[in-house]
């Protein structure tokens, strides 16, 4: 259950993300309390999963399933830069994931 509870504590760090991004910097109202709740919810299911899994596995995990989530996101709804050496170091945090993954 603890790897569930990551999982969608990445998802929701990412979905806070993209939120933060279309509330201007906090301005609109409606972006960014929708950042907010999901930043909490997101904070709320990381604490669950650390009951059992290793801290430094986790957090890892997490960090790397909201930045790259985010940064996908921004890509493909904000009209972020398609850059290739953005999609490349993104490609390294993936890689990164997995690799702590695989090891740990």
């Amino acid at each position: 259950m603890s790897w569930v509870f990551l999982i969608g504590a990445g998802l929701a760090e990412m979905m806070a993300v993209f939120w933060m991004g279309k509330s201007k910097g906090y301005q609109i109202v409606k972006w960014s309390i929708l950042s907010v709740g999901t930043f909490a919810l997101s904070f709320y299911l990381l604490s669950r999963s650390l009951e059992t899994l290793p801290l430094g596995l986790a957090y890892s995990i997490w960090v790397g399933i909201g930045a790259a989530g985010g940064v996908v996101l921004g890509m493909l709804y904000l009209n972020e830069s398609r850059d290739r050496w953005r999609i490349f170091f993104l490609l390294l945090i993936i890689g990164s994931v997995i690799g702590l993954k695989v090891v740990a």
